[in-house]
């Protein structure tokens, strides 16, 4: 009984709980970002600041120039160098070395750009999300209004009451994780484009929706986009022709030589493993990664010896990463697929529960709304991650063709039953 009056009296007071007033949104923004301001922008003018201002593309560049002036210093060779039976193999490598330079940052562009467009969409979806949850709070908050002192009594006996209080709870724990989710994504924003010194203000998307990918593509063109351009399997190629000139090089070294350089001596071929491994849900592999040493010592046939092994590995490594990224293709066009599946099956239920969230949360609700409610918001909440992961996944498809592959991205229709922030 005593729980009872504890209940009633909570309920008719308005309080669930004494705690301490936390920051608002606005307030947690001002103490995070030291003084910048808002600003809407659109997704492209994002990504146009990113290109002129991230730093691992500025970074990029000065790899290639680097590896441009390595090969000047090869072409440049005069005197005595120039009668090296193997200078006319080491300007072939490093003609292969620059376009080794070009790949990493051919591909470091269009993974900043898959960066800016993965955050700018998440911050919308979190805004759509964080709206929601806002507007289904406030029903949950007036939805004992006019109810008299009898009819409270009545809702608790039935247990009522207490589960509009878990209701109430749990929608102001999302909303929290929705509104701070949102920031998080503004600011990771922020750092894709270059950061706040560079950028001076807080990015927010004006875009109020998250758009649909209109992907017209087989799964053979998309794999054939990727294995040609995709900057891993050019890596991948060209360190497979550097390794097999190295073999050729070694073997056209002078005979009396204990020590003998390699093309590492004059510069680098920066081939990272590719791609990493993963252990998590979806296991992947890694790949073999590149090896060439500074030089090669010992007689000449051990050089010749050790050079014919690592062009072997170096041609494994290429038949992995092929393999490996063949894969990775595969599961992603088969991934975007399954969502595009399931957000047609979704659209006749999503429909009906915007019309219920839509109808409640305008009117005083009953316990029967508040359950009809609770399922609509769930579906709701489910369908829009759908058509975020279908856009995500389908910047993902542009971002392992290195940007061969151009999706549009177009508003998706009325009767897709889309959300938009003040929807």
């Amino acid at each position: 009984m005593m729980s009872l009056v504890l209940s009633l009296a909570l309920a008719l007071s308005g309080q669930d709980s004494i705690s301490p007033k936390p920051l608002t949104v606005e307030e947690l923004e001002k103490e995070i970002s030291s003084g910048l301001g808002n600003q809407a922008i659109k997704l492209e003018q994002c990504l146009s600041l990113a290109m002129e201002n991230q730093p691992r593309i500025q970074a990029a560049m000065a790899s290639l120039r680097a590896a441009q002036a390595a090969r000047n210093g090869v072409y440049s060779l005069r005197g005595i160098a120039r009668f090296s039976p193997d200078l006319k193999i080491r300007r072939e490598q490093a003609d292969h070395g620059v376009e080794v330079a070009r790949a990493v940052l051919d591909q470091e562009l269009e993974d900043t750009r898959y960066a800016v467009r993965r955050a700018y969409m998440t911050a919308i979806y979190a805004g759509i999300q964080a709206d929601r949850l806002t507007r289904l709070l406030k029903a949950l908050e007036s939805a004992r209004d006019g109810k008299g002192i009898v009819g409270l009594v009545i809702e608790e006996f039935a247990g009522i009451g207490t589960r509009l209080r878990m209701a109430k709870a749990k929608t102001r724990n999302n909303l929290a994780v929705a509104v701070v989710g949102r920031l998080k994504a503004r600011f990771l924003l922020l750092e894709e484009m270059g950061g706040k010194t560079e950028i001076g203000f807080l990015p927010d998307p004006a875009d109020s929706t998250i758009p649909k990918p209109d992907l017209r593509i087989s799964l053979n063109e998309f794999e054939s986009l990727m294995a040609e351009n995709r900057g891993e399997r050019r890596l991948a190629r060209e360190g497979r022709e550097i390794a097999a000139l190295e073999l050729e090089a070694q073997r056209r070294s002078l005979p009396f030589r204990l020590i003998n350089n390699s093309f590492a001596s004059f510069a680098g071929n920066n081939a990272p493993p590719v791609p990493t491994p993963e252990r998590g849900g979806e296991y992947r592999p890694g790949a073999i990664n590149l090896e060439m040493p500074s030089n090669f010592g010992g007689p000449k046939s051990d050089r010749v010896a050790r050079a014919a092994a690592l062009a072997e590995r170096a041609a494994l490594t290429e038949t992995t990463t092929r393999n490996l990224t063949n894969l990775e293709a595969r599961v992603t066009y088969l991934n975007f697929r399954e969502t595009e599946r399931r957000i047609q099956a979704d659209k006749a239920a999503i429909t009906e529960a915007r019309l219920i969230f839509n109808r409640v949360t305008r009117q005083p609700m009953t316990f029967l709304d508040g359950l009809l409610l609770g399922q609509s918001v769930e579906l709701m909440v489910e369908y829009e991650e759908l058509r975020l992961k279908r856009a995500l996944i389908a910047i993902e498809m542009m971002r392992e063709t290195c940007g061969a592959l151009e999706v549009p991205f177009i508003q998706p229709s009325p009767d897709e039953g889309i959300t938009t922030i003040g929807d």
